[in-house]
């Protein structure tokens, strides 16, 4: 009997087991299938769209707008005060202060814009979905303190809806296309053949059926190279933006171009300015 009842015992305890594992089983199986079925949902294009931001035509936008922002001035009572706070000495401390009592918000992301450390250019996305462009300055009169000198906001540009406004309005950035000679109008290939071929650091543009062209062109050496930064009409001007580079010996030779032929679907009346904003020497 007690044999008996010890085995039935033992075959009851063994049963809960098995019940239990199957349940934990289920269970795991069932989250799987939940897992499966999130990862398997289809995004929509709105939902995509919701989470691009295209910080590029952010900072762009930045650069090319006249309107600065808001100033901001301290008197040296202030920055006498201000320097003894060792906070002060750091930029993100400084960053992350000014946006929560200023700007009423907290920091969701931010990151250096441009090659420039002092003063600091640094674009700041909040937790109530904007975008700002926040200038600080280091100063060495004061111990090294940082402070912020100004910051400015992408009217109508947020992060957490659907864009439908255009960072760079067309009729002020024209959209403009990088092409091969061989690809041009005979009348412009017969302009920009010569001019590839003989000149050095130059550049230059011509106008035909309504386009205008321009053409960029580095020096002879086969490691130099150019890029076009922007290209904005202001007052019937044409201002060109562009960059170059002098790269070594080892360059990777697949990224060089030794010249630059654009086409820009429409005319300057007040003609075309070239800005070489940035020379590297590598």
């Amino acid at each position: 009997m007690r044999v008996w009842l010890r085995s039935f015992l033992v075959a009851m305890v063994l049963i809960g087991c098995m019940w239990g594992m199957y349940e934990i089983g289920a269970k795991q199986i069932g989250n799987m299938n939940t897992k499966k079925a999130a990862l398997e949902t289809p995004v929509t294009s709105t939902q995509a769209s919701q989470k691009l931001v295209d910080r590029d035509a952010v900072v762009e936008a930045f650069d090319w707008t006249d309107d600065k922002g808001v100033g901001l001035e301290y008197n040296e009572a202030e920055l006498l005060q201000m320097q003894k706070d060792p906070d002060n000495h750091n930029y993100k401390k400084v960053l992350r202060r000014f946006v929560q009592s200023e700007l009423k918000t907290e920091i969701e992301s931010f990151q250096t814009i441009g090659s420039q450390l002092n003063p600091r250019r640094i674009l700041v996305a909040t937790a109530d979905g904007m975008l700002y462009e926040v200038t600080m300055k280091k100063r060495s009169n004061h111990h090294q303190m940082w402070t912020v000198e100004g910051y400015n906001m992408t009217a109508g540009y947020r992060t957490d809806v659907e864009q439908e406004q255009d960072l760079l309005p067309k009729n002020m950035y024209p959209t403009y296309r990088v092409m091969e000679l061989v690809e041009a109008d005979l009348q412009i290939q017969a302009w920009a053949k010569p001019l590839i071929q003989n000149s050095q650091g130059h550049t230059f543009n011509t106008a035909l059926n309504g386009k205008t062209y321009l053409l960029i062109k580095t020096s002879q050496s086969e490691t130099d190279s150019v890029e076009i930064e922007g290209i904005r009409i202001w007052m019937e001007e044409m201002l060109v933006h562009y960059q170059t580079y002098e790269f070594g010996e080892g360059a990777d030779r697949s990224i060089l171009n030794n010249y630059l032929l654009i086409e820009v679907p429409e005319t300057a009346e007040s003609g075309v300015t070239f800005y070489n904003t940035v020379n590297v020497v590598r």
